[in-house]
Order: structure tokens, then C-alpha cells, then sequence
């Protein structure tokens, strides 16, 4: 899972470019993420400039993974 930074964010939309799923996209000037889409790949943390991409561990709560 990632996160994105959005203070950091200069949507250049490099990320969106990269991210073979579409899992990302620009919306109001700064990168957006639909996690439904993400397969973990990690390309758009390798192709942000800013560092405005981030891992997350994804976290387990009984049964349901958030």
C-alpha cells in the first residue's frame, strides 16, 4: 500500500505515467490514489522526484487488511 504526501506533491504526474495499473491520477493539481487498482509494485515510489510517494504496511484488524 502507499500513501502520498500531498504537501510534498508537485503533480508533475510522473507517477501517473509510470504506474502500469492506473491506480494513480491527477486530481486538483496533485496525485490521487485508488487502492483498489494498486498491486504493490512500488513503481511510483521509484519514479516520484519529490519523494512524495510512500510505503505503507498494509494493517490487519481481525479478518479485514486496512
Amino acid at each position: 500500500m502507499i500513501t502520498i504526501q500531498y504537501e510534498v506533491c508537485n503533480g508533475c504526474g510522473i507517477c501517473v505515467e509510470t504506474c502500469p495499473t492506473g491506480a494513480l491520477l491527477l486530481q486538483n493539481g496533485k496525485a490521487c490514489f485508488d487502492p483498489s487498482l494498486c498491486e504493490g509494485c512500488e513503481v511510483c515510489i521509484e519514479s516520484c522526484p519529490q519523494d512524495a510517494i510512500v510505503a505503507q504496511e498494509a494493517v490487519t484488524v481481525g479478518s479485514d487488511v486496512i
